[in-house]
């Protein structure tokens, strides 16, 4: 019973510049083992060895979670979820405690957590008009991704392939770009709109005719 725990949970000792110790503790992500994972990481270090890894991790106040893969280490925002890419010897770990406990993202449903920006979204690449995708979010209880900070907005652009043209919560009303909630910052290079709805292309917000069938981005709000 005690090596499946040891297997389970790698400890690493981390001393700060102050000489105060701080304990932090990885559970392993057996699914990803030799895997790839599908999120893209905000940071690829040298790393020689897992406790160096987890060293890394631990002095970055946003990572969640790593990989460790010959001599680099992966660092990310978010919890990881496998891809169907062969990366062997690769390793992944979540640090403990680093979102809510319980995190109110469902994640089971295929949602991803993220610390920093806090967000819980999820891209269906099954195609349906806006509406339909936003009530497709509205019964998973969220919402068509709304992204009027410029952190979110950068966050999620480096998640989503550019050729890729995923419904948003932004519409045109009466002339004015207005996200769903209200708010009408909207972040980044922005085209001319073309109908009533929003959604990402090349990096781009754009707007086009609410019955053309897109992918989507649901986000739950945490």
């Amino acid at each position: 019973m005690i090596l499946p725990i040891l297997l389970f949970l790698f400890f690493q000792a981390v001393f700060s510049k102050n000489s105060v110790v701080s304990r932090h503790v990885y559970a392993r992500l057996i699914p990803l083992d030799n895997l790839r994972a599908s999120e893209t990481p905000t940071s690829i270090n040298q790393s020689e060895s897992m406790p160096d890894c987890t060293t890394v991790c631990a002095r970055d106040e946003a990572c969640v979670a790593m990989m460790h893969h010959g001599d680099q280490c992966s660092i990310y925002r978010s919890s990881l979820s496998p891809s169907s890419v062969s990366l062997p010897g690769a390793r992944s770990f979540l640090q403990q405690g680093a979102p809510p406990h319980p995190d109110p993202c469902p994640v089971s449903q295929g949602y991803t957590s993220v610390l920093s920006p806090r967000l819980c979204f999820k891209l269906y690449l099954s195609k349906m008009n806006w509406t339909a995708s936003q009530d497709r979010c509205e019964s998973e209880g969220g919402r068509l991704i709304i992204l009027n900070t410029d952190e979110k907005h950068a966050y999620i652009l480096a998640q989503v392939s550019p050729s890729l043209a995923p419904h948003i919560g932004l519409k045109s009303v009466d002339g004015s770009k207005i996200w769903t909630d209200g708010s009408t910052y909207i972040p980044g290079q922005n085209a001319p709109f073309t109908g009533s709805c929003g959604y990402l292309y090349q990096l781009k917000t754009k707007g086009y005719y609410c019955s053309y069938r897109r992918q989507s981005l649901c986000e739950i709000p945490v």
